[in-house]
């Protein structure tokens, strides 16, 4: 079976060649077909890449940059049969984190490499998506989170210094938060929440499809992977000094009742608001409201390593065994001759 690998050279810190020709030995080695490591080159070049991938039959791809660009490349493989492999490339790499996987920064020497021999040992289950549409008609889909307000008008600062991003690492969204906090301010909005109308001050909404926000903070703790619902915490006030540092509370006891923070389990949000704010998906900044965040249910296949915390699915997925790898490819490739088949019989 083939499986390819894309990786965006311009993300994380250090040079990824070595490894990634290792990969491809090591795919090699296990008997898959290896087409080609695809640099991306500009915006877009991922899905693009991926969704090739996908029309040809590829039975994995492996993602080599940020969540950014493994949520372009999730874009592309969204409900076809082709899994996603997460490895970590990129800056801040959270969904890497979030399946316990070893990052940069770590004790590792080769964080990446490790990563990619783990996941070889991993289960291919089917997870769902978020999809987020903006004003102009953008739609895109999301692997960890969609925020609306404060955190994407965050990582659009850190985009516009892409030198600050590339010396200080994932300290650069620290520094780009506080020069945000100091003067962004609530904006009034109208959020539908399946269908329900609520009139708020938004300084910040994130609709959560992972337990992880950011590199170490766990917003969602009961966010699973697999349950068709997104996990929306919704931040409001006038001042988004204020807002947060009431919020900071939740850190220390999540039974207390912050009415700065609303939360609600949702499959659909709508989001208008008095003046534009900036929407962005797993780090890439997409557009502007007014906007709908949504979930795809068990969209996607992702290949997940025996590292992931069980509690990121549904209890009752133990009562069907998740495919190994080896299952996966075999299901592939009974499916690629009984097509084969079809075919010479017409």
């Amino acid at each position: 079976m083939k499986a390819c690998i894309i990786h965006n050279p311009v993300a994380g810190q250090g040079d990824k060649m070595e490894d990634l020709r290792l990969m491809q030995a090591a795919l090699a080695e296990r008997g898959w077909e290896v087409a080609e490591v695809q640099a991306t080159g500009s915006q877009g070049d991922a899905t693009l890449f991926a969704r090739r991938a996908a029309e040809r039959g590829f039975g994995l791809v492996f993602a080599v940059g940020g969540d950014g660009t493994v949520a372009q490349i999730a874009d592309g493989l969204v409900g076809s049969e082709t899994a996603l492999g997460v490895l970590p490339g990129g800056t801040g790499n959270v969904m890497a984190r979030q399946l316990n996987l070893p990052v940069p920064g770590g004790l590792r020497p080769r964080p990446l490499l490790d990563a990619f021999n783990l996941l070889l040992e991993g289960q291919v289950r089917a997870v769902d998506v978020g999809r987020a549409n903006v004003a102009g008609g953008l739609s895109r889909h999301f692997l960890c989170w969609s925020g609306v307000g404060f955190d994407a008008q965050v990582t659009r600062a850190v985009d516009a210094e892409p030198e600050r991003k590339h010396r200080l690492g994932i300290l650069a969204f620290a520094v780009a938060a506080l020069e945000t906090l100091r003067d962004y301010q609530g904006t009034r909005a109208i959020v539908r929440v399946d269908g329900r109308r609520l009139r708020q001050r938004l300084v910040m909404l994130v609709a959560n499809n992972i337990q992880l926000y950011g590199a170490w903070f766990k917003m969602a703790p009961r966010a699973t992977l697999d349950d068709g619902w997104l996990d929306v915490y919704s931040f409001n006030g006038r001042h988004s000094v204020l807002t947060f540092g009431r919020a900071l509370r939740l850190l220390v006891d999540r039974r207390q009742q912050i009415p700065e923070v609303k939360f609600y389990q949702a499959r659909r949000i709508e989001i208008v608001s008095a003046r534009p704010l900036p929407v962005h998906v797993d780090g890439d900044t997409i557009g502007h409201t007014p906007a709908v965040i949504e979930i795809v249910p068990r969209a996607l296949k992702l290949l997940v390593p025996t590292t992931a915390p069980p509690d990121l699915f549904l209890a009752g997925a133990a009562l069907r065994p998740p495919e190994s790898v080896v299952d996966w490819v075999s299901q592939l490739a009974r499916g690629a001759q009984t097509v084969f088949t079809n075919r010479s019989a017409g």
